[in-house]
C-alpha cells in the first residue's frame, strides 16, 4: 500500500513537472512567434487561460489547441491591454523619477503621490491578467475590476506577494529552473490565489442574489 502511494506520488510529481515545462515552452515559442513585442501579451493571456482551467479543476486540457485558440482570438485585445499597461507604467515611472530629481515641498508631495500610484499600479498588475481571462469586459473595465478586487481582498494580495517573493528566491537559488518553469509557475500561483478571490466574490453574490461582476 505504501509502495503504491509512493509510486502514485512520483507519477503525479512527474506529471506536474511535465505540465509546467510544456506550458513554459509553449509560452516561449508563441512569444517568439509574435516577434516578442507582439507575442508576449497574447502568450501570457493564453497561459493564464489554461491556468484558470486548472485552478477550476479541469483535467486533460488540450494544451496546444487551447493555447493557440486563445493566442489567436485574443491577439489584438491582449496587445491593446499590454500597451495600455506599458504606457501607464512608463508615465508613472517617468513622473516619479522627475519629481524626485528636484527639492522642495511641492516636489516631495508629488513624489509621494506618484509613489502611491506606483504601488496601486503594482497591485493592479497582480490581478489584471486573472481578471482578463475570468471576465468579459471592456478594456478599461479590466483595470477597474482588478483594482476593486485587490482592495477588497488585502490578505489574498499579501499571499500573492509572499508567494511571488518565495518563487523568485527559489528560482534565483536554482537558476537552472528559470528557462524551464519560471513563467508557468508564477502564472499558476498567481491565478490560483486570485481564483480564491473570485470564489469568495461568487459566494457573496449568491448570498445577496447579485448577478454580473462586482462594481
Amino acid at each position: 500500500m505504501q509502495m503504491n502511494r509512493l509510486l502514485l506520488g512520483i507519477y503525479n510529481l512527474c506529471k506536474w513537472i511535465t505540465y509546467f515545462f510544456y506550458l513554459n515552452a509553449l509560452w516561449v515559442v508563441f512569444t517568439l512567434l509574435g516577434g516578442i513585442v507582439l507575442g508576449a501579451m497574447p502568450s501570457t493571456i493564453a497561459l493564464y487561460s489554461i491556468a484558470r482551467k486548472t485552478a477550476m479543476g479541469e483535467e486533460d486540457i488540450p494544451l496546444v489547441k487551447t493555447f493557440w485558440k486563445v493566442y489567436r482570438s485574443e491577439f489584438l485585445r491582449a496587445n491593446g491591454l499590454g500597451y495600455l499597461l506599458l504606457l501607464s507604467g512608463y508615465l508613472i515611472y517617468f513622473n516619479l523619477t522627475f519629481f524626485r530629481s528636484f527639492e522642495g515641498t511641492i516636489y516631495s508631495i508629488m513624489s509621494f503621490i506618484m509613489l502611491l500610484m506606483a504601488i496601486v499600479f503594482i497591485m493592479m498588475i497582480m490581478y489584471i491578467f486573472p481578471v482578463y481571462v475570468h471576465y468579459q469586459l471592456k478594456l478599461i473595465q479590466y483595470v477597474k475590476q482588478a483594482l476593486l478586487i485587490a482592495f477588497l481582498h488585502p490578505f489574498n494580495l499579501i499571499s500573492m506577494l509572499i508567494t511571488g517573493v518565495a518563487t523568485y528566491y527559489f528560482l534565483i537559488f536554482l537558476p537552472g529552473f528559470i528557462p524551464l518553469f519560471a513563467v508557468s509557475l508564477l502564472v499558476h500561483f498567481n491565478m490560483w490565489l486570485v481564483h480564491q478571490s473570485f470564489l469568495s466574490i461568487e459566494r457573496i453574490k449568491m448570498k445577496k442574489g447579485i448577478t454580473g461582476v462586482v462594481s
